[in-house]
C-alpha cells in the first residue's frame, strides 16, 4: 500500500530552528562582482556592517568557478544564489576580519575550497593567529611520503601555562603542531592529488594523472629526487577538479576539536590543558585566502563562522543543478505471496513491468525482520507498507535483474542492509560484473584487523578499456578501487556494519585476537541494526561516492588514462549472497535510479505513516473573525470541509467539491458567529465528485 504524507487528525506543526548565530558569512556575490575584477571588501552577509572583511594583501579576484549556482543554508532554511567565488591565486591574496570578542566562543568555521595548482608547502587558507604559539588555522599537508600529502587539515598551537612567548616549541608548549585531519594514510580523503612519477631527468614514468594517491612513488633512499618527495612528481596541476567542503568545530569547555571533510567526520581530538586554565582565544583577526607568498590556483567560497558547534546536517551545502530522481527499478520484498521464510522466486519492479528481479541461485527467502514498518520515498512524497525483507542466509541465495541499457547511465543504487552472521571473507552483496576487470560491487571489508567490518564498494576497470578477465594491479586502470568509510583502524564504530567481540559489547576496542578479529566472538553481530547504504556514480566525471546511513563516507575519481570514458559492465544487477556460506544477512528496498540523487532523496525508514489529509496550517484572524485551513492534497481530487460547533449537533458542511490543482489546498471559513470560541474542522474526500 502507498500512502501520501497526510493526517486525518488536526495538528499544529511547529518548526524549531537550530539555536545558533551566524557571526560571519563572507560571500563573494556583491552587485558589482565581475569575473577577474578585484575584491577590495566582502560584506558579512549575515549582518552587514559588522565583521565585514577587507583586503589585507595581494590581488584577490572574483571567479565564476563556484561549487554550485545555489547554496542551501539549513539553519536559515534558505537558498542562496551563488555566482562568484574568491580567486586567491596571486601571492598573499587575502581578506581580513578585525578581531572581536564575538569570536571567543565555541565555534564552527566552514568553507568550500578548490585547489587547482600545487601548494608545495604547509600553506594556510583560514587562520586566527596572535603569535607563533597561539593560533588555529586550516591548512595543507605537505608530507613528503604521499601518505598524507594533499590533505586539508587544521593546526593548533597553544602556549605553555597559557602565556604566549611567540615561539612554538615542541615539548614546551601545551599543544605544539596539534593537528586534526582526515585519517587513512594513502586512503585519506584529500583536496590535492597530483600523480605522475618522473625519472631523474624529469621524464614521465609510471602512472600519470590517475587521481589515485596509491600511484605516488616514494623511496627515501632513491638517488632520484623525484622519488624522495611526492610533491616533485606529477605536472603541478590537481588531478581532482572538484570543490570540497571543510568544517572545523571547537568546544571551548572541553577543548575538543572536530574536523569534517565533505560532511564526513574525519577526526576528533582534545587539546591538552596541563595548567587547567582553559583555552585562551587568540586576540587576533581572522584571515582567509592565500596566506603565503606563493603563486598557485586557489579558490574559496562561502566562508561561515558560527558561535556554536554545528553538526553536518547544519552545514552549508550545494544544490545540484540537475537532480534526477527517475527510478529505473525499485525491488521491494512485499509482493503477493510474501510470507516469513517463504521462498522468493520473483520480485517485481515497483515502477515498471520491466526489469523484474528473479531468483538467480540458491534459496532466497522472505524475512519479517525489516528496517521499519514503513518506507518513506522523499522523491515522490509517499509512504510504503513494509512487511518483509530478503533473507540471504542460505548458500548462494541471490536474485537479480537482467542486463539492460537503462543501467548504463550515471546512477544511484541504494538499499537497506543488515548483517546477523559473520562473513568469513571479502563477500559481495550487490554486484554488476561482466569480467574480473570490469565490475563494480558493494562488499565487505575483511582486513584482518583495522577496518574489519566495513561495508564498502569495489570497482575494477581494464587497461585501455579492453577487459581480459584478469584484474591486475599496476596494469589495469582501476584494480581494487575502493570507496567506503575511512580511517583504517580508526573507522568509527557507527561506520562499521559488523562487530563481534568475545565480550559481546559491540566495541571495537574489545577485539583482542592479535592475528585476525574474525577469530573473536561467537560469529553473531554484536550490532543488531539495519543500515542504509547508497552508491552514486557520475559517468561524466567518473566520480564514485559512497554513503552510509545518509552520511557521505568517501568520494573518489576513477582513473581514465586512455581518456575513453567509462564502460559499463554488460551484466545483470544482482544482490544477495555470492558464495557457499550460510551466515545470515538481510537486504530490503533495493532501488536503482538514473542520475545522482541527493541524500535528502534517499529512501528512509519510518515507524509510522501519515493518514490522508494532514492539515498543515491554522490561522485565526481575530479582527475579521475568520479561520483559514491549509492541507495536503492530491491534484485532481475533490475535497469537502466540515465544521463541528458543539458536541450535540452533527457536522456541518461548509464547502463541497473543492478540486485540488496541486499538493496544497486552503479554505477560509467566514461563517463563524461573533464570540464563537470553539470549532472543530475536518477534511474529507467529497461524496459528490
Amino acid at each position: 500500500m502507498t500512502l501520501k504524507k497526510e493526517l486525518v487528525l488536526l495538528s499544529l506543526i511547529l518548526s524549531i530552528p537550530v539555536s545558533a548565530d551566524t557571526v560571519g558569512h563572507w560571500r563573494f556575490d556583491s552587485d558589482d562582482a565581475e569575473t577577474n575584477s578585484p575584491i577590495t571588501a566582502t560584506e558579512n552577509a549575515s549582518n552587514a556592517g559588522t565583521h565585514d572583511a577587507a583586503i589585507q594583501g595581494g590581488n584577490p579576484l572574483y571567479s565564476s568557478d563556484v561549487p554550485s549556482k545555489q547554496i542551501y543554508d539549513p539553519i536559515a532554511d534558505a537558498v542562496l544564489e551563488n555566482g562568484f567565488s574568491l580567486n586567491a591565486t596571486d601571492p598573499n591574496s587575502k581578506l581580513r576580519v578585525a578581531d572581536s570578542e564575538d569570536f571567543n566562543t565555541n565555534f564552527t568555521v566552514e568553507l568550500f575550497i578548490k585547489i587547482i595548482d600545487e601548494p608545495n608547502g604547509y600553506n594556510s587558507f583560514v587562520r586566527r593567529q596572535e603569535g607563533g604559539d597561539l593560533r588555529w588555522q586550516i591548512d595543507f599537508d605537505n608530507s613528503k611520503n604521499g601518505l598524507y600529502n594533499g590533505r586539508a587539515r587544521s593546526r593548533w598551537d597553544t602556549p605553555a601555562e597559557g602565556i604566549s612567548d611567540n615561539t612554538a616549541e615542541k615539548d614546551v608548549d601545551e599543544n605544539f603542531n596539534f593537528v586534526v585531519t582526515p585519517q587513512g594514510g594513502n586512503n585519506a580523503p584529500r583536496v590535492f592529488i597530483d600523480t605522475g612519477a618522473k625519472d631523474e631527468a624529469g621524464a614521465d614514468v609510471g602512472p600519470q594523472n590517475t587521481g589515485n594517491p596509491i600511484d605516488y612513488i616514494y623511496d627515501d633512499a632513491s638517488a632520484n629526487p623525484n622519488e624522495a618527495k611526492v610533491s616533485l612528481q606529477g605536472d603541478g596541476v590537481n588531478d581532482d577538479s572538484r570543490w570540497h567542503h571543510i568544517a572545523l568545530t571547537f568546544d571551548q569547555e572541553s577543548g575538543e576539536v572536530t574536523y569534517f571533510f565533505d560532511y564526513a567526520l574525519a577526526q576528533r581530538k582534545t587539546l591538552s590543558d596541563s595548567a587547567e586554565n582553559g583555552y585562551t582565544h587568540p586576540a587576533a583577526p581572522i584571515d582567509f585566502g592565500k596566506l603565503v607568498n606563493k603563486q598557485y590556483g586557489l579558490l574559496l567560497d562561502e566562508i561561515r563562522y558560527s558561535n556554536t558547534i554545528l553538526s553536518p546536517s547544519d552545514f552549508l551545502r550545494i544544490i545540484a543543478e540537475e537532480v534526477n530522481p527517475a527510478t529505473i527499478a525499485h525491488w521491494r520484498m512485499d509482493g503477493p505471496g510474501a510470507r516469513d521464510e517463504g521462498a522468493i522466486s520473483l520480485i517485481t519492479n515497483e515502477v515498471s513491468p520491466l526489469l523484474p528481479a528473479t531468483r538467480i541461485a540458491g534459496n532466497p527467502i522472505y524475512s519479517s525482520d525489516v528496517p521499519a514498518p514503513f518506507i518513506n520515498d522523499p522523491a515522490t512524497d509517499t509512504y510504503l507498507d513494509n512487511e518483509f525483507s530478503f533473507n540471504a542466509k542460505n548458500a548462494n541465495a541471490r536474485i537479480g535483474a537482467s542486463d539492460d541499457p537503462k543501467f548504463n547511465t550515471s546512477f544511484t543504487v541504494e538499499m537497506f542492509f543488515k548483517l546477523i552472521g559473520e562473513p568469513p571473507a571479502y563477500n559481495q552483496f550487490l554486484r554488476r560484473r561482466e569480467l574480473n576487470d570490469l565490475q563494480w560491487q558493494i562488499d565487505y571489508d575483511h582486513a584482518k584487523k583495522g577496518s574489519y567490518g566495513r561495508l564498502r564498494s569495489r570497482w575494477d576497470t581494464p587497461a585501455g578499456g579492453i577487459a581480459d578477465n584478469n584484474a591486475e594491479k599496476g596494469i589495469d586502470e582501476n584494480a581494487n578501487f575502493v570507496v567506503g568509510p575511512t580511517g583504517g583502524a580508526n573507522v568509527p564504530l557507527e561506520n562499521r556494519i559488523f562487530v563481534d567481540t568475545d565480550s559481546g559489547d559491540g566495541l571495537v576496542t574489545s577485539y583482542d585476537d592479535e592475528t585476525d578479529w574474525f577469530l573473536d566472538g561467537d560469529g553473531i553481530n554484536d550490532i543488531d541494526e539495519w543500515k542504509h547504504v547508497a552508491l552514486t556514480f557520475d559517468e561524466e566525471s567518473q566520480e564514485v561516492t559512497f554513503y552510509l546511513n545518509y552520511e557521505l563516507m568517501q568520494s573518489k575519481l576513477l582513473a581514465d588514462t586512455e581518456e575513453n570514458g567509462y564502460t559499463h559492465p554488460a551484466a545483470s544487477v544482482i544482490f544477495g549472497k555470492f558464495n557457499n556460506q550460510t551466515y545470515e544477512m538481510l537486504i530490503d528496498e533495493v532501488r536503482y535510479s538514473e542520475g545522482i540523487l541527493d541524500p535528502s532523496l534517499f529512501l528512509k525508514a519510518a515507524t509510522w505513516a501519515p493518514s490522508p489529509f494532514e492539515i498543515t496550517t491554522f490561522n485565526y484572524n481575530q479582527e475579521e473573525n475568520t479561520f483559514t485551513l491549509e492541507w495536503r492534497s492530491e491534484p485532481g481530487v475533490f475535497y469537502s470541509v466540515d465544521r463541528w460547533d458543539d458536541l450535540i449537533n452533527d457536522w456541518g458542511e461548509l464547502e463541497d467539491a473543492l478540486i485540488s490543482e496541486g499538493i496544497l489546498m486552503n479554505f477560509e471559513d467566514t461563517s463563524l458567529e461573533d464570540g464563537q470560541k470553539k470549532a472543530i474542522y475536518r477534511i474529507r474526500v467529497s461524496d459528490s465528485q
